[in-house]
């Protein structure tokens, strides 16, 4: 690839540096040591969502003794690359992200698609499997596939994104997941920006709790809801539910974890394991509620002072004590007993 140092930065392969990781048995924390670079630094670049600096590429070579940086950066299967810029009906249009790596290691970009003969829009999800062996794929094929069963099993909800097809692309070489388009931006990059208000962090908390319901009226654990995966519509402002491809479904289907999750501070202690219920994603929407009340995220375990010195009332900051809680006993068992406060807190939008 050839990357020149005028660069400061340089896009590292989260798939590439896990697999150095794990040929060599190595833990996020025996690496940054042999790096010399902090288990942020790592675990940042293990996410894959931005670059690194020349620097730290470096001392990541050096640690793993490798020839060159290049060893480290993605040769991708990016739809931009190869001769055909279409997925059946759909005109691949505008790179809308990063790469980034979820939770089960597979490495994906979005894309925004343009109907080939209609004035609509969609979001293209494109994985890349370009060296995976076929057992390797037929492993990951379940994963591939979960986010549009549960958007099947949904039907239509107006938090929830409505998948419009999933499948492979025309050169084998990647996993498209296409879903309609949403004008608007993350949450989390509304939070990059600040807290938002009171009556929108509750409005926000109600719909997002709505639609949490509906999944797990369907048996359906969401075990990953972060800032990141929720899209908040310009025009409306609605909030809406995306990236399912690590849901759990409750009717025996197999698991599509990997056991080598990333770390992610708003996850349920649980979630990772066999072991898990509903109260997972109450652990998790607690943590993005409080981070929109209080315009930042606690560090876990610190929830109950950082709600103390809120000025927060007393029942709320009960409330979200118990849904944060690391002991999932202590978090309330349904949405339900959630919606039913938040709808006092919605009418009381002068008391904090």
């Amino acid at each position: 690839m050839g990357e020149s140092k005028n660069n400061r930065t340089v896009p590292v392969s989260a798939e590439l540096l896990l697999k150095q990781l794990r040929d060599r048995g190595w833990s996020v924390e025996r690496f940054a040591l042999e790096a010399d670079v902090s288990t942020g630094t790592v675990s940042r670049a293990l996410k894959g969502d931005k670059e690194v600096y020349w620097k730290t590429a470096d001392a990541f070579r050096n640690a793993l003794a490798l020839k060159s940086v290049d060893e480290l950066i993605r040769q991708s299967a990016d739809p931009a690359s190869v001769n055909t810029r279409r997925i059946n009906e759909w005109l691949i249009d505008e790179v809308q992200s990063r790469w980034n790596t979820a939770s089960n290691q597979l490495q994906y970009r979005i894309w925004k698609l343009q109907h080939e003969h209609l004035p609509k829009l969609a979001r293209g999800k494109f994985y890349d499997l370009e060296g995976m062996s076929t057992d390797e794929r037929e492993r990951c094929h379940a994963a591939l596939l979960r986010h549009a069963m549960v958007c099947t099993k949904i039907g239509t909800h107006a938090n929830i994104i409505r998948n419009i097809s999933t499948c492979q692309a025309d050169d084998s070489k990647g996993w498209w997941v296409i879903d309609e388009w949403i004008e608007g931006r993350t949450l989390k990059s509304l939070l990059d920006e600040g807290s938002v208000s009171r009556p929108t962090a509750i409005r926000f908390g109600i719909a997002i709790a709505e639609a949490m319901s509906v999944l797990h009226a369907n048996d359906i654990v969401r075990r990953e809801l972060t800032p990141q995966c929720l899209i908040v519509e310009q025009e409306s402002e609605r909030i809406v539910l995306t990236e399912f491809e690590l849901a759990k479904l409750l009717d025996g289907s197999p698991t599509v974890s990997t056991g080598e999750w990333m770390i992610d501070p708003y996850r349920a202690p649980e979630a990772e394991s066999d072991d898990v219920d509903q109260r997972a994603d109450i652990y998790s929407w607690g943590r993005v509620i409080l981070e929109m009340l209080l315009g930042t995220l606690p560090e876990i375990g610190c929830e109950k002072a950082a709600l103390m010195n809120s000025g927060m009332p007393q029942v709320e900051a009960k409330l979200l004590g118990r849904c944060v809680s690391v002991s999932r006993r202590s978090r309330p068992k349904t949405f339900g007993e959630i919606l039913d406060a938040l709808r006092d807190w919605n009418d009381c939008t002068e008391c904090w």
